[in-house]
């Protein structure tokens, strides 16, 4: 039996750290934000906006500085459960020819659709179906329907249509991964010997001996020993932490990619349902740039406290080319995403957001929508459509995206490179006991929510490390 070390309690912390109970290691799980006592209860069945309001689950510690003149904050979840107890819970897996691509193109043997598809399907993360869309929802579905797209229930495929997203739910109530993986380790006397969580506990870096992982210096100082250390910090910090610790192969921090989106500010003319997901429903599209490569999300309705009645659309692009990078200045997390950088992806962008003016004109038309606006300044949809290409992709640019899907900052790979900054085990390069199992690991983003896709990784680098250390 090995001591692991794993950092950090979101969506894959929490599942390797279930993986490497239950094949009898030894764990400490760190979390750097808050524990389960007084809010886990609340947490599980908080709406996405309520727990947007609880700052204390909130990471503010990093901002993107590539949008004009002052940086914009990219939040995450902080806190056990990590995003999964703050999003907006849609549970997807991408498309196959996504993780056949990593195989294909970035030398990840045995990581195609044919070898992921099981890891997903062992995860038996509960999920199911709002009972009611929403009328924003609905009207959006009804509309993409109308213009032709097909009927479709999203989650475990990958095809253009619209309809019902499958959500993290259970009795109607949110299921973070904390409390999925974790709490059952807790509640089991065999397992709970096993496991340690340890909350609002900082993680310094990784303690380096020639090479090997030896254990973490603690943000209080101190060092503790381990037999080797997992990474579950997120696209964001655990390659920050990996620079912090000395080792700086050339892809860490860099190939950083992310969704990139517009959120279209929707003005309502009728009351708002209260009680409701904001997110239950899905338009996947194709553009010219790429198969089933557009999300419009419609996000249902929610009062500004000054009578009047707003939603919102997400116009993602799903497909991304663009590549950034994250650096830390001054104990801050600094990204800059880069969106669309490239002609594919700016392309593919002013085609989500006309399919999105489309969808909506019929909703003004019939008086459910009075207006939409693509910024807090007042911006109309219909002007920004009024620019060229570039000019949308600028303007896009100047908006913090609202999927927040951040990845591939300590990509995998067949051997060191610029792109490569971990084996296809999830191994640090150049390292021994050092893994990194997150979603800074994808050597390309899925087409997809990446919280599925993150918990498959971490499931499948955790398996091997318990073997491994067995």
């Amino acid at each position: 039996m090995s001591r692991i070390a794993v950092v950090g309690a979101g969506p894959a912390g929490c599942v390797a750290t279930q993986r490497l109970v239950t094949a009898g290691h030894s764990v400490v799980l760190f979390e750097q934000g808050v524990g389960i006592d007084g809010s886990a209860a609340a947490r599980s069945s908080a709406s996405f906006s309520d727990a947007l309001k609880e700052t204390q689950l909130l990471d503010h510690s990093s901002f993107v500085t590539d949008v004009g003149d002052h940086a914009l904050p990219y939040l995450r979840g902080r806190g056990v459960g990590g995003s999964s107890a703050v999003n907006a819970m849609a549970q997807t897996w991408g498309c196959p020819d996504d993780y056949n691509q990593w195989e294909r193109a970035y030398g990840c043997t045995g990581w195609g659709w044919s070898s992921v598809r099981q890891e997903f399907q062992n995860l038996h993360m509960g999920s199911s179906r709002a009972v009611e869309a929403g009328r924003f929802s609905r009207a959006v579905v009804e509309a993409a329907l109308r213009m032709g797209a097909s009927e479709v229930q999203h989650g475990a495929g990958c095809g253009d249509g619209a309809g019902t997203v499958a959500l993290s739910l259970v009795d109607g109530k949110r299921l973070d991964t904390f409390s999925a993986f974790v709490l059952p380790l807790l509640r089991d006397a065999n397992t709970a010997a096993l496991l340690e969580v340890r909350t609002e506990c900082s993680v310094e870096a990784v303690l380096m001996e020639g090479g090997v992982a030896k254990g973490l210096v603690l943000g209080d100082g101190s060092e503790e020993q381990f037999d080797a250390v997992v990474m579950c910090a997120g696209a964001v910090w655990s390659p920050l932490l990996l620079l912090r610790s000395g080792l700086f192969g050339p892809a860490i921090g860099r190939n950083l990619q992310d969704h990139p989106s517009l959120s279209i500010i929707v003005q309502m003319a009728q009351s708002v349902e209260k009680t409701l997901p904001e997110v239950t429903s899905l338009v996947i599209a194709s553009s010219a740039m790429g198969e089933s490569n557009i999300h419009l999300l419609p996000v249902n309705a929610t009062s500004n406290g000054s009578g009047m009645q707003f939603a919102q659309l997400v116009a993602a692009v799903t497909q991304v080319s663009s590549r950034g990078s994250v650096k830390e200045v001054d104990l801050r997390a600094e990204l800059s995403l880069r969106s669309l950088t490239t002609d594919a992806d700016a392309e593919a962008m002013r085609a989500a957001i006309i399919l999105a003016s489309d969808v909506l004109a019929p909703l003004k038309e019939n008086g459910l929508v009075v207006e939409c606006y693509v910024d807090n300044a007042g911006t109309r949809l219909h002007e920004l459509l009024a620019h060229d290409q570039a000019s949308m992709a600028r303007f896009v640019q100047r908006q913090l995206g609202a999927y927040s899907h951040v990845s591939g900052t300590c990509a995998m790979g067949a051997s060191e490179s610029d792109h490569a900054a971990v084996s296809t085990s999830g191994a640090v390069f150049n390292t021994q006991r050092l893994w990194v199992a997150d979603a800074s690991v994808f050597p390309d983003i899925p087409r997809g929510a990446t919280q599925l896709p993150t918990m498959m990784v971490a499931s499948r680098i955790a398996r091997g490390v318990a073997q491994q250390l067995s």
